[in-house]
């Protein structure tokens, strides 16, 4: 009889196991769910980011979703073709975590280097090439492996470390050297990615697309002009594209 029972409970257990990878919601209430499934708090609404920078300086807008380079490029960004890199900062567009970043060196020797940060609710952004850290940044990318060529891998930030809204990042960023002789060989730019980790984008539900674009993150990214506000908004579309290869064709941007 126990032998027969065991089997029982056996087998009861391995439907539920097998119920719950398939349709958890119709198995357990929410609250054992949110114990065995990955759950984010409730994003504020509206979720709207401060910019980064200062638009009134900004010359043209990298658009994200796009192929510059020979690269896809998830990410989109900023170019100040009349400013200097030091004359540029970054700040927090949102609170959040400093959850990753990398340091690495640029062609020019220059150290470039990249953060990661998360909101609670399922929502992350990126910057990238930030060339001048305020001290705090810098205490944590000292942390970060230095690798010999151009390798951005990032490395976790563990514990995660909070940053507020508006709490400036960087104090200059882009190169120094390497620029356009036009622009006294300056390079200032800076990138700055937003992903919505809640649900992947519209472009990834195209079979075609996502098999092309099996990157996390290119599934996760979004069109930040989306995330801002509409004073934001109409500036940034009123800027011409960085980018002379794809302009403002955008996977994200419709």
């Amino acid at each position: 009889m126990k032998k027969i029972l065991l089997v029982v409970l056996a087998g009861f257990v391995l439907f539920i196991i097998s119920a719950l990878i398939r349709d958890p919601e119709k198995i357990l209430p929410m609250r054992e769910i949110k114990q065995l499934t990955k759950s984010y708090e409730r994003c504020p609404e509206p979720f709207v980011f401060q910019m980064p920078v200062d638009l009134r300086k900004a010359t043209s807008i990298l658009y994200p979703g796009q192929l510059r380079g020979g690269d896809y490029k998830p990410h989109g960004g900023f170019r100040f073709d009349n400013s200097r890199p030091d004359e540029i900062q970054v700040i927090a567009p949102y609170d959040a975590q400093v959850i990753a970043g990398a340091r690495y060196p640029a062609n020019t020797g220059e150290i470039q280097y990249t953060f990661d940060f998360a909101h609670p609710c399922g929502i992350r952004y990126r910057f990238g090439h930030l060339l001048t850290l305020t001290p705090k940044f810098q205490a944590i990318a000292e942390k970060f492996p230095l690798p010999k060529g151009l390798d951005s891998r990032t490395t976790t930030v563990n514990p995660p470390i909070e940053v507020k809204q508006g709490e400036v990042i960087a104090t200059a960023i882009g190169l120094t050297k390497g620029g356009p002789d036009a622009l006294g060989g300056l390079n200032t730019f800076v990138d700055w990615g937003v992903y919505d980790y809640r649900q992947k984008n519209e472009s990834s539900k195209d079979p075609a697309w996502a098999s092309k674009h099996d990157h996390e993150i290119e599934q996760y990214a979004v069109c930040w002009f989306d995330w801002i506000s509409e004073e934001d908004k109409a500036r940034v579309l009123s800027l011409p594209s960085s980018d002379s290869e794809s302009g403002k064709q955008s996977d994200y941007c419709k």
